[in-house]
């Protein structure tokens, strides 16, 4: 099959499975395209999720809806192959999570209402201002400035004074968040280093830079690349012994030492809930913004073991979980 994993995805009877070369339903009255930059593997359990919000909402797989899903599997180039491949259908609307893909969407089909997730829409120019996007792109953005510096926050006790602090981020970090990073460092007393990764060879590149700059943390920034390789991530960090903080909570359930942000799975369902007023004939320059509203600190205590960490009670009297 290659680098590209091309199947579609059928939820029937509340489970949800994949078959190659079948489709969501044969007599579906309108198409939902999804596009994600992520893997099968680590962005299946998200689309299950978004189906399962539209169920809810009374898109019927099979009946009112056809939902057609392709994973680029962390190739860039591979998006507007597979957003032109995904526009042939004729889709009622795209998700499209992340600036990158929401890019290739654009190139690829233009004119198509598109749902995306991405850190700060105005700052990246997918909408003109969150109350009125007055553009065909909507969604939700989830303050990625904001939370990139406030993960310092709880990565620095269980730092030494003065720590060197790995700023691991790709080609979509922007200038608000070097400034909130910038600032916070300064006044944790944080020397920063950031290091852009784009390829898995550049990640690991990365963790070899932050040896000889004798990084004690990293802060993984808000990214749906990184986010991709998150468990290359997760052994590297363990592998050079270092405490890192992730983009979701759900970082922290799947291996990861803490993470802090809005919950994946919540933002899918909000982004169902837009699917299903643009099926029913709303228009996407007229559907405001959303951003989160909860926000989740995860630590997870086993990985704390095996680092040979201890987790500050600070932290841990302010996490929403602790994993044992």
């Amino acid at each position: 099959m290659g680098s590209i994993d091309r199947r579609r995805f059928i939820v029937a009877g509340g489970t949800f499975f994949a078959a190659p070369g079948v489709c969501l339903a044969q007599q579906a009255r309108q198409r939902v395209a999804i596009l994600s930059l992520g893997t099968a593997l680590t962005s299946t359990a998200l689309v299950r999720v978004f189906a399962e919000g539209l169920r809810e909402l009374g898109h019927v797989e099979g009946r009112d809806v056809e939902i057609d899903v392709r994973f680029a599997e962390g190739s860039e180039p591979a998006l507007v192959r597979l957003a032109r491949e995904l526009s042939a259908r004729r889709p009622s609307l795209f998700v499209a999570p992340g600036t990158v893909v929401v890019d290739a969407v654009r190139k690829a089909a233009p004119g198509i209402p598109v749902v995306t997730l991405v850190g700060d829409m105005p700052g990246a120019g997918l909408a003109t201002q969150l109350s009125r996007p007055e553009s065909d792109i909507t969604g939700v953005s989830f303050l990625s400035a904001s939370l990139d510096a406030k993960r310092l926050e709880f990565l620095a006790p269980l730092l030494p004074k003065g720590s060197a602090v790995l700023n691991l981020e790709d080609s979509s970090a922007r200038a608000s968040s070097q400034t909130a990073l910038g600032d916070t460092g300064r006044a944790l007393g944080l020397v920063l280093h950031s290091i852009e990764a784009r390829t898995v060879e550049e990640i690991d590149a990365a963790f070899g830079a932050a040896r000889k700059l004798h990084v004690a943390g990293v802060n993984v920034l808000s990214s749906p690349f990184l986010n991709t390789h998150r468990a290359r991530i997760f052994k590297l960090a363990a592998q050079a012994r270092l405490p890192a903080i992730y983009q979701w909570p759900e970082s922290a359930e799947e291996g990861g030492l803490l993470g802090y942000g809005p919950r994946l799975t919540t933002i899918y369902r909000q982004l169902a809930g837009y699917a299903s007023r643009i099926l029913r004939g709303a228009n996407a320059a007229q559907l405001p913004v959303e951003q989160p509203t909860r926000f989740e600190l995860v630590v997870n205590l086993k990985t704390s073991r095996a680092l040979g960490i201890a987790i500050p009670q600070s932290v841990l009297l302010r996490a929403d979980r602790a994993i044992e």
